[in-house]
């Protein structure tokens, strides 16, 4: 019997429970699939196997479709399995690495160890590539050590905002020692293992934690000020969103599913706290009355709401200054300070600026533009 496998799984072939374990990681981080997207430390794009070890679960999560007691369609994969289909999918370049999650094997310690030996066989084999680890609430502190020196980025889920929404969506876990104290645990690894050399050469990624958006009714600025108050406290480096979407025979299943559109607009939000160096508070002014986001883009309803920053001028402005402007990145912006003096509009466009957004909020050579066929991109 495979691990964590229930007494009543059905036999399935390998290729039906990949499947099945792929389509069970739908609240990890990742949509459904078998090769799910996520971000290496580099920023770079990598594309990732990603499977639960086990659909079975002992949590009682009332927004899972894995939860204990729930009716489903149960399997499982044994730790040479997952070694043996990514060393498959990795060979054939179609993944960079493994993502691992699982149900709760009997609890945090047991799934860990399942998951440290999934890790060690492959690097043991000689693996170089990403193994990203989806840890459960209530690790032990030891394993994580372990977990530290095999993979590259590993987090505790903390799904919404305080001890007390936990309690409703997560009873079998306290979301102060087995949630926060597991991220200032792994904080603490990273940092160490930050000042090593990784595997490949590569250096272990940042921390990293999933909010669940709308399986409770707590509002877009209680979210986005504790990722702000997170990536302070525990350098977090990109929370994950995943939008709720209520699930049969759990007891969420009559409660409205969360607009995909929430969850871009958290997303971007998140950018601008980490990238753009805003703080929480610069969002007061785009809330409703009852603290949600509307479906715009944050950053252009930011701007909209503080005239008085505005026009910034391109070659004398900062870099905070700059990033405040719609249509300039990060990367755009360093491209500014660094070609300055700048002289006309084709110079900004070849420099990535999207000008049909940036045009209304800059000064250049002395001009602004504020006419209707500006903001339509006449000229660019």
């Amino acid at each position: 019997m495979n691990a964590g496998q229930s007494a009543n799984e059905h036999h399935f072939t390998l290729s039906e429970r990949m499947n099945i374990l792929s389509a069970g990681t739908k609240y990890d981080s990742c949509n459904q699939g078998a090769v799910c997207h996520a971000f290496g430390p580099d920023g770079r794009c990598i594309q990732l196997y990603k499977t639960l070890l086990t659909n079975s679960c002992a949590g009682e999560c009332t927004y899972c479709p894995n939860r204990c007691g729930r009716e489903s369609t149960k399997a499982s994969l044994s730790p040479e399995e997952i070694a043996k289909i990514t060393w498959s999918f990795y060979r054939r370049n179609a993944v960079e690495g493994l993502f691992l999650s699982s149900g709760i094997i009997g609890d945090a310690e047991k799934t860990a160890e399942k998951q440290l030996e999934v890790a060690t066989l492959l690097r043991d084999q000689g693996f170089t590539g990403y193994i990203h680890m989806r840890m459960m609430p209530g690790t032990p502190k030891h394993l994580l050590e372990e977990i530290a020196d095999y993979a590259n980025k590993f987090g505790v889920n903390a799904e919404t905002t305080n001890s007390v929404n936990y309690s409703e969506i997560c009873p079998n876990f306290d979301y102060n020692n087995d949630v926060l104290q597991r991220l200032q645990w792994t904080r603490d690894l990273i940092n160490k293992k930050r000042k090593e050399v990784g595997y490949g050469g590569k250096i272990i990624g940042a921390n990293d934690t999933q909010f669940v958006v709308g399986a409770l009714s707590e509002p877009d600025r209680d979210i986005v000020r504790t990722v702000d108050n997170f990536m302070d406290k525990y350098e977090l480096r990109r929370p994950y969103f995943m939008s709720f979407d209520p699930v049969t025979a759990t007891p969420l299943e009559n409660n409205d599913p969360s607009p995909a559109w929430r969850e871009i607009r958290l997303y971007q939000t998140s950018f601008l706290l980490k990238d753009y160096g805003l703080k929480s508070f610069d969002f007061d002014a785009v809330y409703d009355d009852s603290g949600f986001l509307s479906d715009h883009d944050p950053k252009l309803l930011i701007a909209q709401a503080h005239p008085e920053r505005f026009p910034v001028d391109i070659n004398s402005a900062s870099m905070a200054e700059l990033l405040l402007v719609p249509g300039i990145g990060p990367v755009g912006a360093r491209r500014i300070v660094q070609s300055r003096p700048l002289l006309s509009e084709k110079e900004l466009l070849r420099l990535g600026v999207v000008l049909s957004r940036a045009r209304p909020y800059i000064e250049i050579n002395g001009g602004r533009q504020l006419k209707l066929a500006s903001f339509m991109g006449a000229g660019a």
